[in-house]
């Protein structure tokens, strides 16, 4: 099965780092905050705990992968376990100094959060029963985890313009919603249908074809070249506005699909992209036998037969995506009943146990009676809530959507017959716009906000109603209208039982589009109704609180964490200690202090990463004022700093050096484009470009990413046209840095072995646009 690749666990010692200055007061917070979250570590809400998010490729999960899970939640955090719409596992209330513990212990069964937050390749999810289901063309699993391998080897997969969603998909059924995925690959006969540009959330949008029909070996060629486009020209500066969907739909589909085209060639043309397809499930021998077991209601709800003769899948709700740590290592354990089980996360929050033989499952079910007692049935149903974690842990949260999916859930049971007789009725709850509960796409689904009414902040809901995952077809839920959340549940109750008295024959999804969006803008205009607090208080109250609402707590979201964060946190930071030295009467340390944090704060834009003070003021020098990019003023920045050491310099006039520099640091800040460019605003260095400009440079010895970063330096120095010729070494050098600086707008013209390494001629060109 999946296989963590060796990158990703030498880059752990980066991390182990950073985290160390963070927790010896050496590093800002905000700076660690676009180190940890690109490593799948969000802070909860109020800042003191973290949340780990457990890449799970394809959903598939090893009983002793689910078993460490478990065992690492109960003794490094509180045993708290969530499932995401995603097939990610999250670890919550983790203490900081043990999200490395996390990592360690992890790591050995192949499980790691990396990437599972800020700009990167997210999880690649995939049809919950892909190998064990009859429909499915291809099976999918295996290319969610081989692209997941690929994936994480590439640098550029942590560091794009915003987060990236993939997804496969074993027939026309869409199971894993490729319509609503940034790239959506769906299984047809002999290959793949592409789907490009979808996603969910403030602005959702369906994906459309990229590629009607694909080979199956070509597939990664396609994602390749539509992640070089995305990290190329994609919008890196505006948060609210660079998701793949905004740069086509700013650009124009067609144009895109032009540019498309043209880097499919190259990449096709210029790399073999190795993909291990090798990835196989266990292999069962046919069973015999027929189910003996009474609950007629398990047998329809929860079990599944597989393709592989004589065995079948149970699906186990798990209410609000919700484990506890020994409910985990109690489920891992069923592996001693089943030897060949293989567990499943799915994009409903539950789990599905999947090859076990017809003789077993009774016995199965009797060990779910005891672990979950009644919880664990009616999956897929209208009795099972999707929703996010909401204000509950989410600092973007704006409701309580788990207290609101406990009470829907006690107003649904009390007619579980009716709800049971609606086919497909499934209800998504989100705690605010964003789509983490993936209310675009619900049946029936609700998204949180804040309302004033009398003067006073209330917890509402909006409805929205007729979602469906179609392929490109997909259809987004429509608003009719909003609640205030205390009155939520006693209407879903009536809009359910409403639909159950006239749905007849009718699918679901053709009586909503009809009759059915009637009905719900007449409960909801029934339901509208706010009394003053002084008539009922508890309209005030979210779910699961004492207290009237308040938007305590909430604070800027961390999904797009990374280099603005480190830029703006060093640049705060000096603003900040230069405040503090004119109150300390121009203190000398406090101005040393941000001089460091202005010459370091856009270093990170050059690749560089700087482990000394000297090595910040050297590069800084260097990089932007021999540069041209930076004012002259400062060339003397190093003897400057040495006399600040020294603390021969008068304060004010230091205050005012280092003034200037931090204003400068800040106008060149505002100058970067979309792309991370900065502009040249002054003659370079002539002594510094003839030095640079060389057409030899030797890195053979340099490791990675220090050659790239030299060589990148190198083509900075150079004049459009000019050619560089780079000596690199084998393995990660010459795998690496040709593609890095291709993806920096520089051509390369030929690539040739000498003895052992080899010669990379690469023609200068203006960079990115």
């Amino acid at each position: 099965m999946f296989q963590l690749p060796k990158k990703v666990i030498i880059e752990e010692e980066k991390f182990k780092k950073a985290l160390e200055d963070f927790l010896n007061g050496k590093m800002n917070p905000s700076f660690f905050r676009g180190i940890r979250v690109p490593w799948g570590f969000y802070s909860q809400r109020g800042g003191k705990l973290l949340m780990a998010r457990l890449r799970i490729p394809a959903g598939i999960i090893t009983p002793e992968g689910l078993r460490a899970i478990g065992k690492t939640a109960e003794e490094f955090a509180n045993g708290t376990i969530h499932i995401t719409t995603r097939q990610d596992i999250q670890i919550h209330n983790l203490p900081y100094e043990n999200s490395i513990k996390v990592i360690e212990c992890l790591r050995k069964y192949n499980l790691s959060p990396r990437g599972g937050g800020g700009n990167t390749v997210r999880n690649i999810t995939a049809c919950p029963l892909s190998g064990i289901c009859g429909e499915e063309k291809i099976e999918v699993y295996k290319y969610a985890i081989a692209t997941t391998e690929y994936i994480l080897n590439l640098d550029e997969s942590v560091n794009l313009p915003r987060k990236f969603k993939i997804s496969f998909s074993g027939c026309l059924k869409d199971c894993a919603f490729s319509g609503v995925n940034d790239m959506g690959f769906i299984a047809i006969n002999g290959g793949f249908k592409i789907l490009c540009g979808g996603g969910m959330g403030a602005k959702s949008s369906a994906g459309r074809v990229l590629e009607e029909s694909i080979k199956p070996e070509d597939a990664i060629y396609s994602l390749k070249a539509v992640l070089n486009i995305y990290n190329k020209f994609g919008d890196r500066k505006n948060r609210h506005h660079n998701r793949l969907r905004f740069f086509i739909q700013d650009n124009g589909w067609d144009r895109f699909v032009r540019v498309y085209r043209e880097e499919l060639r190259k990449v096709k043309e210029e790399e073999f992209i190795p993909l291990n397809l090798g990835h196989n499930l266990p292999e069962l021998k046919d069973e015999g036998g027929e189910l003996e077991i009474d609950d007629l209601d398990f047998l329809k709800f929860n079990v599944g037969r597989q393709k592989q003769s004589g065995y079948y899948y149970i699906t186990v709700r798990v209410p609000k995506g919700d484990l506890t740590s020994k409910e985990a290592i109690a489920i891992s354990n069923l592996s001693e009943i089943v030897p060949h089980l293989i567990i499943r996360t799915t994009q409903r929050q539950n789990l599905i146990l999947s090859n076990i033989p017809s003789s077993k499952v009774k016995e199965v079910y009797k060990k779910l009676k005891e672990i979950f007692g009644n919880r664990f049935l009616y999956p897929d149903t209208g009795l099972d809530i999707l929703c996010c974690k909401g204000a509950l842990t989410c600092n973007l949260g704006l409701c309580n959507s788990q207290g609101l999916a406990e009470e829907i859930e006690r107003e649904l049971w009390d007619i579980k017959e009716r709800v049971l007789k609606i086919e497909n009725l499934k209800i998504n709850i989100n705690g605010c716009p964003n789509a983490c509960g993936q209310h675009p796409v619900g049946i029936i689904s609700l998204s949180g906000l804040t309302r004033k009414v009398y003067n006073r902040t209330m917890p509402f809901y909006r409805i929205h109603i007729g979602g469906r995952v179609a392929q490109e077809n997909t259809i987004l839920a429509e608003e009719i209208g909003s609640l205030p959340a205390r009155a939520v549940p006693k209407a879903i109750r009536e809009l359910v039982m409403r639909i159950s008295e006239e749905i007849n024959h009718t699918s679901l999804e053709e009586f909503l589009s009809e009759k059915g969006r009637k009905i719900a803008e007449e409960v909801v205009k029934k339901y509208s109704h706010v009394p003053a607090i002084e008539e009922d208080r508890s309209y005030y109250i979210d779910f699961g609180k004492d207290e009237v609402f308040s938007l305590e707590g909430l604070s800027q979201g961390e999904c797009g964490a990374g280099v603005i964060d480190m830029i703006e946190a060093d640049l705060g930071s000096a603003k900040q200690t230069l405040s503090i030295a004119k109150e300390k009467n121009y203190s000398i340390e406090e101005i040393k202090s941000a001089l460091l944090y202005s010459a370091r704060a856009l270093l990170v834009l050059k690749g560089i990463d700087p482990k000394t003070d000297e090595e910040i003021i050297s590069s800084f020098v260097h990089a932007f004022v021999r540069g041209g990019i930076a004012r002259r003023d400062f060339i003397n920045l190093k003897e400057f700093y040495e006399k600040l050491t020294r603390k021969e310099v008068d304060g004010m006039e230091a205050y005012n050096y280092v003034s200037s520099l931090f204003e400068d640091v800040k106008e060149i800040y505002s100058l970067m484009d979309s792309n991370f460019n900065l502009p040249v605003r002054f003659k370079k260095d002539e002594e510094e470009v003839k030095k640079i400009s060389s057409t030899i440079y030797d890195l053979r010895g340099t490791p990675c990413p220090i050659n790239f970063v030299k060589a990148k330096l190198k083509l900075e120095g150079m004049q459009d046209g000019e050619i560089l010729e780079l000596f690199l070494d084998d393995g990660e050098p010459i795998r690496n840095v040709p593609k890095s600086l291709e993806n920096e707008g520089h051509k390369i013209e030929k690539i040739e072995q000498v003895e052992n390494y080899y010669r990379v001629v690469v023609i200068k060109s203006g960079g990115k646009k």
